[in-house]
């Protein structure tokens, strides 16, 4: 590769991040709208297929996607109503946590820690009720957000034909029916994974709570589950935050740490075997690329950026092999060279 080509995928790479950065109001839930339509569109011809089997009489198209769209719509409005409810039950219980967590840096500020004198002034800033009010108030934004994203959808069902004839542009009549299966496919199996194992992970996280009746077991059940989707940091975060607040509520060293130990199995099981093992080598994506692309993707549209950084990468994957200009894009980014 010429220094000029490197030049250019740096200047490209620059450009980008700063359209995305700048457009992420109109790009963001457009995105998140093209993964969950191509999801959705999965999920319609599985039930097409299965219907055709069973009952030997093929649905419409327009009634298995609308229906798959309808129970997505229950399950996302479900886990809002879940969070919003806990959130506001938790709410009353504030000052509690505040006192206990000023007596946690009391307990540690007798040991002479410096480092806790230091925090005991931030500490001073930190209020419960501000926090879980704050987060109560972004999922209520989010809500707005996601009805935007549910027009996208909608839109893309109505263009998808057009799309893909758009697409014949940029590849040949085969490659284009190639490429957009195999985006199909990718992206689809690695939701399809990952949601199930998200899905363990959270129902894990929950019960590891609810045993130790913690106050936030179903939040960060479903924070875990949505959590799991962000590679590398999400399942740290996932156990540090929960193991944190079971230290200030219960204000016990012994419960906090077999919280910690029982998360930190549970995500090792999940994560490390069970969703390795599932996956194989389907995403075919270096981890240092998925590290760097995941940090600028953080920086640019926040958790939700961390949330799509994979299945992008996988997008474009797909998209750079394909394409006889940029397949020194696609090297750089798999894990494998495998055209």
């Amino acid at each position: 590769m010429s220094i000029n080509n490197i030049n250019s995928i740096l200047l490209t790479a620059v450009l980008l991040s700063v359209l995305l950065y700048y457009g992420k109001f109109i790009l963001l839930p457009l995105t998140l709208a093209l993964f969950i339509f191509v999801i959705i569109k999965s999920l319609s011809k599985k039930l097409i297929d299965s219907t055709s089997k069973l009952f030997k009489t093929k649905i419409n198209d327009l009634v298995s996607f609308f229906s798959i769209f309808f129970i997505f719509i229950v399950i996302i409005y479900s886990f809002f109503k879940v969070l919003n409810s806990n959130l506001r039950n938790v709410i009353e219980n504030s000052n509690y946590y505040q006192n206990n967590l000023k007596n946690l840096i009391n307990l540690f500020s007798d040991y002479k820690i410096e480092k806790f004198i230091q925090l005991n002034n931030l500490i001073n800033d930190v209020n419960f009720l501000e926090i879980f009010s704050k987060i109560i108030n972004y999922f209520t934004e989010l809500t707005g957000n996601f009805s935007l994203i549910l027009i996208y959808i909608i839109f893309f069902m109505i263009e998808e034909k057009l799309l893909a004839e758009k697409i014949k542009f940029f590849f040949n009549k085969l490659t284009t029916k190639n490429v957009l299966k195999k985006i199909n496919n990718d992206i689809f199996k690695y939701f399809q994974i990952k949601t199930f194992t998200s899905f363990l992970t959270g129902i894990f996280t929950f019960l590891i709570l609810y045993f130790f009746n913690s106050d936030l077991a179903p939040t960060f059940g479903v924070f875990a589950f949505f959590l799991n989707f962000i590679p590398f940091i999400g399942s740290l975060i996932s156990i540090i935050i929960p193991t944190i607040f079971s230290l200030i509520q219960f204000f016990s060293f012994f419960e906090s740490i077999l919280i910690l130990m029982m998360l930190t199995f549970s995500q090792i099981l999940i994560g490390n075997f069970l969703e390795t093992k599932m996956m194989g080598k389907t995403l075919n994506l270096s981890p240092i690329v998925m590290i760097i692309f995941l940090s600028i993707m953080g920086k640019v549209w926040g958790v939700a950026g961390m949330f799509l950084s994979v299945p992008i990468l996988v997008f474009l994957l797909i998209i750079f092999s394909n394409l006889n200009s940029t397949k020194n894009l696609a090297i750089l980014i798999s894990e494998k060279v495998r055209f």
